[in-house]
């Protein structure tokens, strides 16, 4: 008997504890699902202000440069040297390298080295020149010595041999230019017509090769000079253009080489006319799709359809002027363009990566999270303002996205109660508010 009122005596305590157990749980459910439900639906929202900020509109493109390149040959097997530095412009007409047979250099080398010692002698003598020329020869080395600099800075010292000739060059440009004077002593005048008669003499061993265009020099090659040409610009394929990526582009490629090894079938240097050039890319056609309606549009109306190519590694937009617009392929549409500036900074480039800039819109910025109940149709959206510390709605009109953000514009400029406006208090998270609701900043 005394066993069975213990077992009652115990399940009574244990079902008590449930009970007070129960109803501190219930106490603790009262007191903390509001704190609950406003951590959940309306508390700790992020805020931003309205700000004034230009935002380019871009899609990635991909593509190859294609030049009016006039690729240039010796007359035979020998040595040619530089006469205008890489990247440096020569005038139709104008020489642009000397070339020596192959079986007379020994000769013309002697040549060279006592028509060095003279202009040596002349420099040493007659240094005294100032003002504007003074400056002249000083602007032309102290070009070749931050060439130098650069080079020293990466590392790579393989093109210091250049930079030693280009100063050469520049010393020896001066000291003829001394002795061309009028004002020589008697000295001088010696040494002037020593010079005279070694030139007549080197003009029987050497031999000038000028240029048939104008434009601008250089002396390396990617091997797609000839297999892309203003001729065929717009027959460019996807495929050619991953090609061309593919390679790689040249490192380096602004030295001049003292000399060169060359044979008669052999380029030596190519002249890049500066005048025009043009771009081959393809872009996604989803974006391709606008573009080749604006751009019949622009044709329609005698007009050009113009936009900027932000190139990787290149800090300047190059304005492009659209020529050619192709149908759609395997999701993308290849466009061709042409430009008129920068052609000299793009030499070294071929194939490409970067962006085409469609259009650059100043306005109100904010994140596109802050954006909601969005139409596709006419791009207008909800932005949740905060006025009196409650969230009010106002359509907006969005004018354009990149990446994160949009710029938005009012739809109606005449409703001042419609309009959002720079500085306006907005939720940059406005999921879950209600309109009207208030928010704790």
């Amino acid at each position: 008997m005394n066993e069975l009122e213990e077992r009652i005596k115990k399940r009574r305590e244990r079902r008590n504890r449930r009970r007070l157990f129960s109803f501190l749980g219930f106490i603790l459910v009262i007191i903390y699902i509001p704190a609950i439900w406003n951590w959940a639906f309306s508390a700790n929202y992020e805020i931003g202000a309205i700000k004034t900020a230009t935002l380019e509109i871009k899609v990635p493109i991909k593509g190859v440069l294609i030049r009016n390149e006039i690729l240039m040959k010796p007359p035979g097997d020998g040595v040619v040297i530089p006469e205008i530095q890489n990247g440096e412009r020569v005038a139709k007409g104008k020489t642009v390298a000397s070339y020596i047979e192959a079986g007379t250099r020994e000769v013309v080398e002697n040549y060279r080295q006592t028509e060095i010692e003279i202009l040596k002698r002349v420099v040493a003598e007659f240094d005294n020149s100032a003002g504007a020329e003074r400056e002249l020869w000083e602007e032309r080395i102290e070009k070749q010595i931050a060439k130098l600099a650069d080079i020293a800075n990466t590392g790579d010292l393989s093109g210091a041999g250049s930079i030693r000739s280009a100063v050469d060059n520049v010393l020896e440009a001066k000291a003829v230019y001394l002795l061309e004077g009028n004002d020589l002593n008697g000295s001088l005048k010696s040494e002037k017509q020593e010079l005279e008669r070694l030139k007549s003499s080197l003009k029987k061993s050497v031999t000038d090769i000028n240029s048939s265009s104008s434009g601008v020099v250089s002396y390396y090659f990617d091997g797609f000079e000839e297999a892309y040409t203003p001729d065929n610009r717009t027959q460019v394929t996807l495929e050619q253009i991953d090609e061309v990526l593919a390679a790689g582009s040249l490192t380096n490629n602004w030295l001049t080489p003292a000399e060169i090894l060359a044979k008669r079938d052999q380029n030596f240097c190519k002249i890049i006319s500066n005048n025009e050039a043009w771009i081959t890319f393809y872009l996604p056609s989803k974006q391709g799709k606008e573009i080749a309606l604006s751009f019949e549009k622009a044709k329609m109306e005698n007009k050009e359809l113009s936009y900027g190519l932000e190139l990787e590694g290149e800090s300047e937009h190059i304005p492009l002027i659209l020529e050619d617009v192709q149908e759609m392929k395997d999701g993308f549409t290849i466009i061709t363009a042409r430009m008129t500036k920068y052609i000299e900074k793009t030499m070294n480039f071929r194939g490409f990566t970067g962006n085409l800039v469609l259009q650059s819109v100043t306005g109100m910025k904010v994140p596109i999270r802050s954006l909601f109940n969005e139409n596709t149709v006419d791009h207008t959206a909800d932005i949740a303002v905060v006025e009196m510390n409650k969230a009010v709605f106002k359509r907006v009109q969005i004018a354009g996205t990149q990446d994160s953000y949009a710029i938005i514009e009012n739809i109606d400029a005449t409703d001042a109660e419609k309009c959002v406006n720079v500085f306006d208090i907005y939720l940059v998270n406005p999921k879950n508010v209600a309109e009207g609701q208030v928010v704790e900043k």
